[in-house]
């Protein structure tokens, strides 16, 4: 089954096609693709602890803005020694000398934007098995399954069978593509609300340590950790950890009135689509921090300590609830980028962005 789907309006003069894309992350032999909701995929060998990544990215639409990048080293290693990349590439063993007129050329980075450059570096790649440095033969790039996720790249973009397709090329023209879907749009940022007060704050955390319903909590309530947040004038936002890991804590949130008697109503957090490797839509919040300044809600699920692997979201105030912002997941633990870096399932735009449109 295509992970793109088109609808079709026709017109007496016009056809228009549009793409809905499933978010996913899936992994070809030595390869992992991720798309998001806007149709925009990045690939990447894994794994990238050897030092030597390459990154292969594209946008949906006919304005598609390709990026190709090698590098050697990551936030982790910081720089490797080593003589430059373009001089000391092997390809299958053989020295490998693209032409690099269109690429911007740094001693442990490369990349291109250019169309043709793209075609052209991946026409001498396609077919081989590994792509490696001559000084240090541990630093390689299987190229084994690549082709799958480049192909699954053009399916999910609309794009096979077209002269755009990197994989399985056809007639179609280049700018006979399905275009980016719409970004879901986000609720306008509320205004923010009045500061917490010492008595209410003092308050607050008394009711959240012994009386709130905290019955699914595995913690002893002494050693549970609370926060609060104002939501808006007349209610705040109290996160109470519950369970304790090496390092993540899952707390529960509760939309509580500011002042006695509380009410407090339980929140969660619901995707708007199903992640990869889960049947699950609704999301725990693991290592919450909330800004009342923002209305931004975010949580940072650790895969392992270093925290290179794992998923981060971000998440908006509606005056209500919590509305899915940003979704990124690393699923590859291998030392290579950090959460700031990891590809995105689910983007949006901000209410403030499209009311300036």
């Amino acid at each position: 089954m295509p992970y793109w789907t088109k609808s079709l309006f026709g017109l007496s003069f016009l056809c228009v096609a549009t793409v809905q894309a499933e978010p996913l992350q899936k992994s070809f032999s030595d390869w992992q693709m991720t798309c998001n909701n806007a149709a925009f995929c990045v690939a990447r060998n894994i794994p990238g602890d050897n030092g030597l990544v390459m990154t292969i990215s594209r946008h949906a639409g006919v304005n598609d803005r390709p990026l190709l990048r090698i590098d050697y080293g990551s936030a982790y290693s910081g720089e490797l020694p080593g003589g430059n990349l373009k001089d000391n590439l092997l390809i299958d063993q053989r020295r490998l000398k693209p032409d690099l007129k269109h690429w911007t050329v740094e001693p442990h980075h490369l990349a291109t934007s250019n169309a043709i450059a793209i075609d052209e570096f991946l026409d001498l790649v396609m077919e081989a098995k590994t792509l490696q440095l001559t000084y240090d033969p541990n630093a390689m790039i299987s190229l084994r399954g690549m082709k799958a996720a480049l192909l699954l790249m053009d399916d999910v973009q609309g794009r096979v069978n077209g002269m755009s397709a990197w994989i399985k090329r056809g007639d179609r023209a280049s700018w006979d593509v399905p275009p980016q879907p719409v970004l879901p749009q986000l609720p306008v940022v509320p205004s923010q609300p009045a500061a917490l007060t010492q008595e209410e704050t003092s308050g607050l955390i008394d009711f959240g340590t012994w009386r709130v319903n905290t019955d699914s909590c595995s913690l002893d309530p002494m050693r549970r950790e609370v926060s609060v947040s104002p939501l808006t004038d007349h209610k705040a936002l109290l996160l109470v950890s519950c369970e304790m890991g090496a390092y993540n804590v899952i707390d529960l949130a509760f939309e509580v009135t500011r002042t006695p008697p509380y009410v407090a109503r339980g929140l969660s957090l619901t995707l708007p689509f199903t992640p990869p490797a889960t049947t699950e839509r609704q999301l725990e919040l693991i290592n919450a921090e909330y800004d009342a300044s923002t209305g931004l809600l975010y949580t940072f699920s650790k895969g392992r300590g270093l925290g290179d692997c794992g998923t981060a979201t971000r998440w908006q105030f509606n005056g209500n609830n919590f509305v899915l912002a940003e979704y990124a997941q690393e699923s590859t633990c291998d030392a290579w980028h950090s959460s700031d870096d990891w590809p995105t399932l689910w983007v949006s735009q901000s209410g403030t962005a499209a009311q300036q449109r």
